[in-house]
């Protein structure tokens, strides 16, 4: 491995870096989640959802992305983890067209260089079904996020009772 792709990848020189790929983090208590090759990721600056009523507290509304209007979810609210108080959550925007939502989180998004896949069994609560392989990496563990098999499961969810 170059000098170059050492510096780029923030591993060790013996570490095998696999490829740079997007990754975000909703909480400090979840994983860094890698999304799928080719799913572009974009921060919303000063994105300010609009609340729909009568929907779950993680369903944060919607918010305008060049006119279209994108669901905006808190994934660590939907997974149970406490709010991080002190975080100054960003609104990020997933993928493009009809397949496209906006995330919270907690820590900017990044273009990670992964390692080799990491054998340790993890277990992250209720976003477990939805992750892949995990990944060693210069920020911690990364995982693969399917995040087109957790919108299918979290539309079904999305109205009710919001104090439920």
């Amino acid at each position: 491995m170059s000098a170059p792709e050492t510096a780029i990848a923030g591993l060790e020189p013996a570490a095998q870096v696999i490829a740079p790929r997007i990754a975000f983090r909703p909480h400090r208590q979840l994983p860094w989640l890698l999304l799928p090759e080719g799913v572009p990721l974009q921060v919303l600056i000063e994105a300010a959802p609009v609340r729909v009523p009568n929907t779950r507290p993680w369903f944060q509304g919607v918010v305008s992305q060049r006119g279209n209007l994108l669901p905006v979810f808190d994934l660590a609210g939907w997974a149970g983890l406490p709010d991080e108080t002190d975080a100054r959550r960003q609104v990020v925007a997933i993928g493009l067209g009809a397949q496209a939502c906006a995330m919270l989180c907690a820590t900017t998004p990044t273009l990670m260089a992964i390692g080799a896949e990491d054998a340790t069994p993890t277990e992250d609560g209720a976003l477990s079904p939805f992750l892949g392989r995990s990944y060693t990496s210069a920020l911690g563990r990364a995982r693969e996020f399917d995040i087109q098999r957790w919108l299918a499961t979290s539309a079904r969810q999305i109205s009710g009772n919001a104090a439920t």
